[in-house]
């Protein structure tokens, strides 16, 4: 849909709306155009410094003729003040008419000029029962958002079903939608059902479920919550070839998460990689656009984000609008979320609450016309699976805000529905409120705690301090196995200072495989009296290895890497062989004598452990990575 090749036949334009600092179109406006024929045309939309950008209508001239009937015709003219018809001015038979209009040829997307995607008809699902046949229903399932849309009688006919890409679908949406233990337990169960026979995806949501301790053991009747046998869970589903585990593994690399350091630049060089492959999925593009707009690159976000929209996937949407808004463009941001609303993107029916900064400037009428605009379109969007929908509400109604009467019984509801639907600050805004009111009909302290602990285990680490200040009280509750050994780690990790301190110390490994920590002040030593540390003549440095990588990477050791040195001499002088320190050279190669694990920084200068929480966190880790090998 470009303008003609040959520019010449365009003889003139005229332009209205916004404008750069150099006179480009920029921002919302309208062109006509009039070619050498007679012929015009109209563009009313988005421009970008002059290029058709973004939302936009092409509109094209045409006339028709139009025919009035005797009746019709005979009533045109002067009238007297009686009524009377006095001086007709059309002349007696049927009266034809030229009329010229805009005839609309192109409703859509943009990018450079060129009419990329029509969004004329179209919806964000539009979900069918006959999908659910084979795996091509796992893409659209990789969109929660979308997932949380499917009917409810639609999703239990799906378990129902005898068909595993159905059932799983069934398992997504009782996850997703509902958070009372017997979905959990049910959709848990459906997972593993669905995993065993070959839907991969169903691994990774096995692994998810570990990861929050939504996973239900049968054997002791309780959620469980296994942060390690989640990872592994997540390792496996992405060998197996899951999409699904490598987005969210790659979505936890850029944000950082308690087991894994952040690496952005390492996860927006494999969205990028994933987003420019043909077969993958779209997700990745908009991955990627959630990676460039967190940075501040704004321009990259929105390019990411369109072409999610121009192959189908509208959710950006809503994004993009954000982008604008926060630049200032309230009038684009508007149009944006008006077609997000027309396509049927649940979260752009937040529109509204833009105005809450100028709340008080605005009248009486204007006020009463946006409550109930959004008193209607929050309520629609929290129906449809919207979490930011049913945070903008939890939020009107904790605080008061946007024309709400303060509900805090409501807000409470709808926080707790923005949190099952992954939308975790809602937690935030319950606890805040509890915090100012102190009334406990409000919330009780049962409530409170347990508030406050999911609000930890859906990843807000703010609440770690108090989890463990209280650790007693949740020990109590049933929470003791998470908080011996997930919470309580993860404590430490984040409070070096409050490590056990151990004088300078290695970790000596023999042929046998018992392990023993040896006091030694490595960095001070000399060269012999570090081989003289397993009696050896000489050493040799293992700096890198798989094996060696993972454990720095799980002990989370900053500046310093875990390394081992072998005997040099072990071969020659037929030294027994160390299973342990060959399982960790891991080159096939074969490591004979003892061995001494320490760390080093990025000189290869030898450092001790000065922790024994390091010590026990290495021992646990080799032992792990060699199947319980290792003996203290």
């Amino acid at each position: 849909m470009k303008l003609p090749e040959n520019i010449s036949k365009i003889v003139r334009k005229i332009y209205t709306g916004q404008k750069d600092d150099e006179g480009c179109p920029h921002g919302h406006g309208i062109m006509e155009y009039s070619s050498s024929s007679g012929k015009k045309y109209k563009y009313e939309g988005h421009f970008e410094h002059g290029v058709r950008s973004g939302y936009g209508v092409w509109y094209e001239s045409m006339q028709f003729i139009r025919e009035y009937e005797p009746w019709e015709w005979a009533q045109m003219g002067d009238y007297d003040s009686a009524g009377r018809l006095i001086r007709p001015n059309t002349r007696p038979g049927p009266r034809k008419e030229v009329v010229n209009c805009w005839d609309e040829k192109f409703r859509g997307w943009w990018i450079n000029d060129d009419a990329a995607h029509s969004l004329k008809h179209k919806k964000y699902i539009n979900w069918q029962i006959d999908l659910f046949e084979n795996e091509k229903i796992l893409g659209s399932l990789l969109d929660f958002n979308a997932v949380r849309m499917l009917p409810e009688q639609m999703a239990y006919q799906l378990m129902t079903s005898d068909k595993p890409y159905a059932k799983y679908a069934s398992a997504l949406w009782l996850w997703a939608c509902n958070n009372d233990s017997d979905s959990l337990k049910k959709a848990f169960s459906i997972f593993k059902e669905t995993a065993g026979k070959g839907i991969v995806d169903a691994i990774q949501m096995i692994s998810r479920m570990y990861w929050l301790g939504e996973a239900y053991d049968e054997e002791k009747e309780m959620f469980v919550m296994d942060r390690k046998l989640s990872q592994e869970l997540t390792a496996q589903a992405i060998e197996k070839g899951s999409i699904l585990a490598k987005l969210r593994h790659n979505r936890d690399l850029f944000y950082g998460t308690t087991e894994m350091a952040a690496d952005p630049q390492a996860a927006i060089a494999q969205a990028e990689r994933e987003a420019s492959a043909y077969s993958e999925s779209i997700m990745w593009t908009e991955q990627l656009g959630d990676f460039y707009n967190y940075n501040g690159d704004k321009d990259r976000a929105i390019k990411a984000y369109s072409k999610c929209i121009i192959n189908g996937h509208y959710a950006p949407i809503y994004d993009i609008a954000l982008i604008y808004l926060n630049n200032g463009d309230e009038e684009y941001y508007k149009t944006l979320m008006e077609l997000g609303i027309e396509l049927g993107v649940p979260d752009c029916l937040i529109l509204g609450f833009e105005n809450e900064h100028r709340w008080e400037s605005l009248s009486g009428d204007e006020r009463l016309d946006i409550y109930r605009k959004m008193k209607r379109n929050l309520t629609q969007g929290i129906a449809f699976g919207s979490g930011v929908c049913a945070y903008i509400l939890a939020d009107s109604l904790l605080n008061g805000k946007l024309g709400f009467d303060m509900d805090l019984r409501m807000g409470k509801e709808y926080a707790h529905i923005a949190l099952t639907y992954g939308f975790n600050p809602a937690a935030n805004l319950v606890i805040e409120a509890a915090e100012t009111l102190d009334n406990p009909e409000f919330i009780s302290d049962d409530e409170l705690l347990r508030l406050r602990y999911d609000a930890l285990r859906y990843g807000i680490e703010e609440q770690l301090d108090y989890v463990i200040k209280n650790k007693d009280t949740y020990i109590e509750m049933g929470y003791g196995d998470d908080i011996e050994k997930v919470w309580i780690p993860l404590w430490k990790k984040n409070h070096p200072d409050e490590k056990t301190q151990v004088s300078p110390s290695v970790i000596v490994i023999k042929p046998s495989g018992i392990a023993s920590i040896v006091e030694a002040d490595v960095f001070a030593m000399s060269y012999r009296e570090m081989c003289q540390l397993i009696d050896a003549e000489g050493l040799d440095a293992v700096h890198f290895s798989q094996s060696l990588n993972k454990i720095t990477k799980n002990c989370a050791f900053r500046g310093y890497n875990v390394a081992m040195y072998a005997d040099r001499n072990g071969y020659a002088n037929d030294l027994p062989d160390n299973a342990i320190g060959t399982m960790l050279y891991g080159t096939g190669a074969e490591i004979r004598g003892a061995v001494i694990i320490a760390l080093e920084d990025n000189k290869y200068d030898t450092h001790p452990f000065h922790f024994q929480e390091d010590l026990d966190n290495v021992l646990n880790e080799i032992s792990n990575l060699t199947g319980g090998l290792l003996r203290r």
